[in-house]
């Protein structure tokens, strides 16, 4: 189990072996993270986190450990399945905040513990009101659509202090999200600023905090247009390429249900061949030859009954 000053350590450094839980993020994506919650604990002093989209609480876990950290607060639907920008379903079994708490627990302090809230909704969902203090620092990684991104940040700013922090996981696949929320804000009037960090994570500095973001974190960023239009070919390229698998499982479908109607087809032909067949054959017989006058008398009377 960790202990605060072992967890201080490894934030402090970057050392990404705090992150005790999974956190489905890439290594990069993790020191991330770290670079964004050292510059919120540098910036801020003490604060107040809140997540939207928390699974097993992996990127919880430094806040929780971290005595800068006041509170910190997921709020998480829990679906059990989950759509996203590429055109797939993810499913989430057991998807349940006290799992998440109990693997939580076996690597914190009840202490570290003690400042979790959990809150199992969507975040447009939550009253302005219920969370006090505000957060100043958050992160979005729930349902990975643009348009429930943008409304998971359209949610969040309510429960936020205006000079905040506001990061986002799999940037990669809700750019666009990203790209409106930063028109939402100029149209608001807030000042804003937006980095991109190794690999995925996009960071968002408003108020006051705009330029700290730009000034600290840029240096550490990606170049904003290459990713962009990198990232909008990667998912391009994804999307094709799950529709394109589908297309082949229902071309396969389809021949498989062709073959099946062909050979329907043959059975029925040559059943109509061998009835046929046997047709033939009892008309050449003699014995049908034989008894066409009977036959005829036969017809005559069916159709005098029929009148």
């Amino acid at each position: 189990m960790l202990t605060a000053n072992q967890a201080m350590g490894m934030i402090e450094t970057l050392d990404i072996a705090v992150f005790q839980v999974n956190t489905g993020s890439t290594l990069s994506d993790r020191t991330s993270f770290l670079r964004v919650q050292n510059f919120a604990r540098s910036m801020l002093g003490r604060y107040v986190y809140l997540e939207v989209g928390s699974d097993i609480g992996g990127s919880l876990l430094p806040h929780l450990i971290d005595p800068a950290c006041e509170a910190a607060i997921s709020v998480d639907l829990r679906p059990a399945t989950q759509p996203d920008e590429r055109a797939e379903v993810f499913h989430y079994p057991d998807n349940t905040a006290a799992r998440m708490i109990t693997l939580l627990s076996d690597r914190l302090p009840p202490a570290a513990m003690a400042k979790l809230t959990t809150i199992d909704s969507d975040v447009s969902a939550v009253p302005s009101e219920s969370i006090e203090p505000k957060a100043t620092l958050a992160l979005i990684d729930a349902e990975h659509t643009n348009t429930a991104c943008f409304s998971d940040f359209v949610g969040v700013l309510s429960l936020m202090k205006p000079d905040c922090i506001v990061s986002f996981h799999d940037a990669n696949l809700i750019a666009d999200a990203i790209v409106n929320a930063e028109r939402f804000l100029d149209r608001l009037g807030i000042m804003h600023e937006t980095v991109f960090l190794p690999d995925t994570v996009a960071v968002m500095g408003l108020g006051r905090l705009a330029s700290a973001v730009r000034d600290q974190l840029q240096p550490h960023a990606l170049d904003r247009e290459t990713s962009l239009d990198r990232w909008q070919r990667q998912l391009w390229s994804h999307i094709a390429s799950v529709h394109s698998r589908q297309n082949d499982a229902e071309l396969e479908h389809l021949r498989s249900d062709n073959s099946r109607l062909v050979e329907e087809i043959e059975r029925a032909r040559k059943a109509s061949q061998e009835a046929q067949a046997r047709q033939d054959a009892i008309t050449s017989s003699t014995t049908w030859r034989a008894s066409a006058p009977v036959r005829a008398v036969v017809d005559r009377i069916k159709r005098g009954l029929a009148r």
